[in-house]
């Protein structure tokens, strides 16, 4: 929120802004020279060498800073974010988290053993993921989409999610769409599901991928 990071054309990343929210980049991270991509929340960065392997900075405790565990993956195929906490979708099918654990940044044990997943997505404290077998799963802030419960017998043949800041959105391969997480900040869709159900079609993207993918 405070601070920007760009990556150059040489692999080199150049950083302004917070010091303490990522303005400053470590000095072992501004010597790197091969990063191919870059993403960030609203208090840390990270960026991706082109080993596999992620680096990060900024706040620490909201996913500025990767474990020695994670730190030297190189088989994670994509990262979501919460406002302070990121998620990162391994190659294997399994999800791994760090940052702040409210926020999403310790994946629960039993989501941990799921080497399925195909898609996460992230609210402002939650995330969801969606599994090879069309099922969600969630974890953060219950209020803003981390509790599925209320909608988890409606949470099958799903191809996609979509996150708005505090709640999700849910498409199915039968034409329906699920909504869930803050009710006044559309987690509730209530009104309008006349104007959804068998309407709304699927297209993947960069940012939303299915089971298709």
């Amino acid at each position: 929120q405070q601070a920007f990071a760009a990556l150059r054309a040489n692999g080199r990343l150049v950083a302004w802004g917070r010091a303490e929210f990522g303005g400053n980049l470590p000095a072992p991270i501004a010597s790197l020279n091969d990063i191919i991509e870059l993403r960030c929340n609203a208090l840390a960065f990270i960026a991706k060498r082109a080993t596999g392997q992620w680096v990060a900075w900024g706040e620490p405790s909201s996913g500025g800073t990767i474990s020695p565990e994670f730190a030297g993956l190189t088989d994670i195929v994509d990262v979501s974010s919460t406002a302070s906490a990121f998620a990162a979708r391994r190659a294997n099918g399994h999800v791994v988290a760090w940052g702040h654990p409210q926020s999403g940044g310790k994946v629960p044990a039993d989501i941990a053993l799921l080497n399925d997943i195909v898609q996460v997505a992230g609210t402002q404290s939650a995330f969801a993921a969606l599994r090879k077998n069309g099922t969600v799963v969630a974890w953060g802030q219950p209020d803003m989409g981390g509790d599925t419960s209320a909608v988890e017998d409606q949470l099958i043949n799903v191809q996609a999610l979509y996150a708005s800041y505090e709640a999700f959105t849910a498409l199915t391969s039968d034409g329906r769409v699920v909504t869930w997480g803050d009710p006044g900040k559309g987690g509730d869709s209530s009104a309008v599901q006349d104007q959804l159900v068998g309407q709304v079609s699927y297209q993947v993207s960069a940012v939303s991928r299915g089971v298709s993918v």
